[in-house]
């Protein structure tokens, strides 16, 4: 709600002739949002994103979430009834138009600007947190150590399921790079997230911000490229 109402106010906003840079993790996958707002005005933003990572099973895994066989997640009720503009409880008031979600539902049919099947920045984030504390937690055990966990957290490296290193630097700041994404928008209200550069503070210095200039779809009525 608190994104929701931020975007409200800033569509009053003049900027005609801004880009909006954008922090990193934005995103736009609400049905909710996308029927009540105009999202014309990011056409042409930036923002940064952890790099998108393959898994096995992940999808696998996703197919098979039911708020039906899973009725205690309050979680995945609320993002159904959201989703598929359906209704997990009986209506108590007959103005409640909502019809019934089956739990047939598939997840795989929503548009992919609503909803990803794929493994996301946030999930991979998520992903590698849970299996570093894993690793730290098996360390501390094999050292039957009472030191704190977080001692442990800074000697962490492995490799993830997509292949790439998880791994702390000497200031504890985990070691990773952000994509730079171009977000350009369509009259129906779809979006699509373009990449145009990285940033990877493990490569040489002149090669840590990487931007293809060309590949970047401006706002129209800039004019300062």
């Amino acid at each position: 709600m608190r994104t929701l109402l931020h975007f409200v106010a800033f569509d009053d906003v003049p900027v005609k002739t801004k880009v909006w840079i954008m922090t990193a993790e934005m995103e736009f996958t609400s049905f909710a949002f996308q029927r009540e707002l105009s999202i014309q005005y990011i056409h042409g933003a930036i923002s940064l994103s952890v790099p998108s990572k393959k898994s096995l099973g992940f999808e696998k895994f996703i197919q098979l979430r039911n708020p039906i066989v899973e009725n205690e997640d309050g979680f995945i009720k609320n993002f159904w009834e959201d989703m598929f503009a359906c209704s997990l409880s009986k209506p108590m008031e007959e103005e409640n138009v909502e019809p019934m979600c089956t739990g047939r539902e598939k997840l795989e049919n929503l548009p992919k600007t609503v909803f990803e099947m794929s493994m996301t920045g946030h999930s991979s984030s998520v992903y590698d947190a849970v299996y570093a504390v894993a690793y730290a937690l098996h360390a501390m055990h094999l050292q039957r150590s009472k030191q704190s966990l977080h001692l442990f957290l800074r000697g962490v490296s492995f490799n993830s399921s997509a292949g790439t290193k998880v791994a702390f630097n000497q200031n504890g700041e985990l070691e990773t790079g952000f994509d730079i994404i171009n977000w350009v928008t369509f009259p129906n209200q779809s979006f699509h997230r373009v990449k145009v550069g990285k940033v990877d503070p493990g490569a040489p210095s002149h090669k840590v911000l990487t931007v293809h200039e060309e590949a970047i779809m401006w706002p129209s009525r800039f004019n300062q490229v």
